[in-house]
């Protein structure tokens, strides 16, 4: 079975936990995001492995918790703002801009947070200060970035001219 637990309210994201469980107590789960981790359990596990997984999650809020989430994403989904088809932005003339001045340009590119690995930006759509704040967030707490062309993420591929 699969075992999902929100790691907000401890005031740590998911990906935190993730490295602290793999890190600190040699436990491995299957991933951590910014707000959750993911462990599986089957039939192999024997109760003390579950024990020692529980034991070590109540350690993490202990030892590492923070009662202030300050600075902590409240809502990881973003609503879309298409502006142009996917196809004409894939294919469309492009220009590299850094990061923050991408604001209010539309995007040429893929960008994806792993895990879970769902889009935050794909071709088409308009890039807000939201969108902005959520990639340098995920980057922050240590998500793997994927899709752009500049794998640092320091430039965005963006749509030229006006639209």
């Amino acid at each position: 079975t699969k075992l999902s637990v929100n790691t907000l309210n401890v005031g740590l994201a998911g990906i935190e936990v993730y490295d602290l469980l793999r890190d600190e107590y040699d436990i491995q789960i299957e991933f951590g995001d910014l707000g959750n981790i993911l462990a599986y359990l089957s039939i192999g596990d024997r109760p003390r492995e579950i024990e020692r997984l529980v034991s070590a999650l109540a350690e993490v809020r202990r030892r590492f918790g923070r009662a202030d989430r300050a600075g902590l994403m409240k809502q990881e989904y973003i609503d879309p703002q298409v502006a142009v088809s996917p196809q004409d932005a894939f294919y469309a003339a492009k220009e590299s801009l850094p990061l923050r001045q991408t604001e209010g340009r539309v995007c040429s590119e893929f960008v994806m947070c792993y895990p879970p690995g769902i889009p935050i930006l794909a071709p088409g759509e308009r890039i807000t200060g939201p969108i902005l704040d959520y990639i340098e967030y995920a980057k922050a707490k240590g998500c793997s970035m994927t899709g752009p062309e500049d794998a640092d993420i320091q430039r965005l591929n963006v749509l030229k001219g006006e639209y």
